[in-house]
C-alpha cells in the first residue's frame, strides 16, 4: 500500500494522474468532453457533439464559431461551414435561408448562424458568373435552428 504523499506537489500531481485514470476510463464507455465547455456526451449519439476539429456541443456552438471562424484560412473555414450546415440540419432540423426576408423573427430561434453559401461557394456568382439567386450575390447563407417552444 502507499503511502499518502507528504507535500501540496506531490497531492497534487497525484489528483491530476487520478484525473487522467477517470478520463481515459470516460473514453472507454464511449463518452467524450466539447472541448469548448467540458461537458461529457455519449459518442453514440451523433448530434450530441460536433466533431470538426474541435469536439463542440451544440449549447457552445455559436460562441465556438464566433471564436474559430476568424483563425481559418478560407479553404479551412469553407469545408468547416460546410460540415457545420450539415451537422446541424442532419441533427438538429436547421434550415439554410439564403434571404433576409425568409428569417424569421429572433425570438423565433434558438440559433443563427452566417455561413458561405454552398451553391455559390461563397463567391456571390453562378457558374456562369451571374449573381447567385439563392444568397441574392452575397456569398452568405444564414442557418437557423427554430425554437421547439413556441414562445
Amino acid at each position: 500500500m502507499n503511502a499518502a504523499p507528504q507535500n501540496i506537489d506531490e497531492r497534487l500531481a497525484s489528483i491530476e494522474h487520478e484525473l487522467e485514470h477517470l478520463k481515459a476510463g470516460l473514453g472507454l464507455l464511449g463518452i467524450t468532453p466539447c472541448s469548448w465547455c467540458g461537458a461529457y456526451y455519449r459518442r453514440s449519439d451523433p448530434g450530441a457533439l460536433l466533431k470538426c476539429g474541435d469536439v463542440v456541443c451544440y449549447r457552445c456552438l455559436p460562441s465556438w464559431w464566433e471564436q474559430r471562424c476568424p483563425t481559418l484560412s478560407v479553404g479551412e473555414r469553407q469545408k468547416t461551414e460546410m460540415e457545420l450546415n450539415r451537422w446541424l440540419v442532419s441533427h438538429h432540423g436547421a434550415e439554410v435561408i439564403g434571404m433576409a426576408e425568409h428569417l424569421p423573427e429572433p425570438e423565433r430561434l434558438s440559433l443563427k448562424l452566417v455561413t458561405g453559401c454552398e451553391e455559390c461557394n461563397g463567391t456571390g456568382k453562378n457558374y456562369s458568373g451571374k449573381r447567385c439567386h439563392y444568397c441574392d450575390g452575397r456569398g452568405s447563407v444564414w442557418v437557423i435552428v427554430r425554437r421547439s417552444d413556441p414562445q
